[in-house]
């Protein structure tokens, strides 16, 4: 017998899908309306937003000469866009307000990350729909999208009903206020007050996920919250090292992980859990998830989203395992990346943004353990388990250490700890506080500890065509084709 809230489940996840359709008269007539509408505005010293399918809005617009930062759909969302605040002169979003759960959080984010005096620019068509959306279809027309947008000025908005309409273009002021495409542009106040990133305030839908492990020699498994930007790149990553089943507990996310984990965990390439203890929760999200795995998955990594671990060339998963079967974990060593002294975001793989790093491995270990013979997994070693934990060069671990040796460990494989990324990505980071911790946050002298990069390293770079095209391949499966 099916249990109702499973049967629910299954409804919801059937109904997860959404209408956009590419009709050309919608392009045709956004064109029309807004071609070189900010021309005057552009210059190369400025910065552009450009989320989802908007590049072509943002040359259309006239920006020819500004830094466009594309944020592509899935990975972001415009309820929670993971950039600085009052940072950039434009906001560009072509047709993404229906996908949203709040238009109201689309329109503050929209507002939050522009610079006094910066611009934004959005469209909507009421033929777009995303059945599990809760927004009210009103807002998508001129009067609707004028009321999501105070304190801000040489705000125009209007509408096109279409081919057949005997007066096509609305005013933002029409009582029969729908019409087949509408935008708005505006320019953000410079007596704007601040606001409150959505990472600390918005609250979304409790996402629904498939849990089905299989069997496979090697697993890896993390702990993610807002996450969104990397999980491709990331799973992509640990899929082409050779990991068969990739675990992934979502804590409490609110912005768009929940878009990219639910069809992937359909499809069977991760397996998913919404994760809501607050206790501890990073250690017994780890443990939780070695006792589900442990009939199924042999060894498994436990890591975080900003960890990748790097082979020596011709280096297998295999070429790791101990020769022991006393041995039942392996502490692999960090190497700690810096930011290479950017400031903002980029949409590129980490990999290929971030090769400075410390001349040596850190003293702190990752652990991949043997599943059958671990009760608890702690955030860097397992802490009760039969037999014994290894280094990678052989020496005993300590297991009363956590996790950090008394000198650096060297071997066939590594860790890469890109823990600070960009500056911008270093405070998103702190926003959504520490995951170990619940209420804690990063400090920000913790930027950067180590320097930007002292010494540059390139073998990581040899991933990057696998990954992109494993990258592409999963982005096909979350996009429905």
């Amino acid at each position: 017998m099916i249990r109702l809230g499973r049967l629910r489940a299954r409804l919801t996840q059937a109904l997860d899908f959404e209408f956009r359709p590419d009709f050309r008269f919608i392009g045709s007539a956004l064109q029309r309306a807004l071609q070189d509408r900010l021309a005057g505005e552009d210059s190369d010293s400025r910065k552009a937003i450009a989320v989802g399918d908007s590049l072509w809005l943002a040359r259309t617009l006239g920006l020819k000469k500004a830094r466009i930062l594309h944020l592509p759909y899935p990975d972001f969302t415009i309820e929670n866009l993971a950039l600085l605040s009052n940072e950039y002169d434009f906001v560009i979003a072509d047709r993404v307000l229906h996908r949203c759960q709040s238009a109201e959080d689309a329109a503050r984010e929209t507002m939050r990350v522009l610079r006094p005096g910066g611009w934004f620019v959005h469209t909507a068509s009421i033929l777009d729909v995303a059945f599990l959306s809760p927004i009210n279809r009103r807002m998508l027309g001129p009067c609707g999208l004028r009321a999501l947008f105070p304190y801000t000025t040489k705000t125009s908005a209007a509408g096109w009903r279409g081919p057949s309409a005997s007066k096509s273009l609305r005013p933002a002021d029409s009582p029969a206020d729908w019409a087949a495409v509408s935008w708005i542009v505006g320019q953000k106040s410079e007596s704007a007050p601040d606001i409150t990133p959505s990472v600390a305030t918005r609250v979304v839908r409790r996402p629904v996920y498939r849990y089905r492990p299989q069997p496979a020699k090697f697993g890896v498994m993390a702990m993610v919250r807002n996450e969104a930007p990397y999980l491709l790149e990331w799973i992509a990553h640990y899929r082409v090292l050779g990991f068969q089943q990739i675990t992934i507990y979502d804590n409490q996310s609110n912005d768009a992980s929940a878009g990219i984990l639910g069809p992937l965990a359909r499809a069977g390439i991760v397996n998913a859990m919404f994760w809501s203890d607050r206790e501890h929760k990073q250690r017994r999200a780890y443990t939780n998830a070695a006792r589900k795995l442990r009939s199924f998955v042999q060894w498994c990594l436990f890591v975080d989203l900003d960890e990748y671990l790097v082979l020596e060339p011709g280096t297998t998963l295999n070429d790791l395992l101990p020769a022991d079967q006393d041995v039942v974990g392996v502490g692999i060593p960090w190497r700690r990346y810096g930011s290479a002294g950017l400031r903002n975001r980029a949409t590129e793989l980490t990999i290929e943004r971030f090769t400075g790093t410390t001349p040596t491995n850190d003293r702190h270990v990752k652990s991949l353990v043997r599943l059958r013979d671990v009760d608890i997994v702690d955030i860097h070693i397992p802490k009760l388990f039969r037999g014994r934990l290894i280094d990678l060069g052989g020496a005993g671990i300590d297991i009363h250490c956590n996790g950090l040796l008394r000198q650096p460990a060297s071997g066939p494989a590594r860790i890469n700890h890109y823990f600070n990324r960009s500056w911008e990505e270093f405070e998103c980071k702190r926003a959504r506080g520490r995951g170990a911790v619940p209420g804690q946050f990063h400090s920000v002298r913790g930027f950067d500890r180590y320097g930007p990069g002292e010494v540059e390293l390139l073998d990581t770079l040899r991933y990057a065509p696998a990954v992109k095209a494993e990258v592409a391949r999963l982005r096909r499966i979350v996009d429905g084709g």
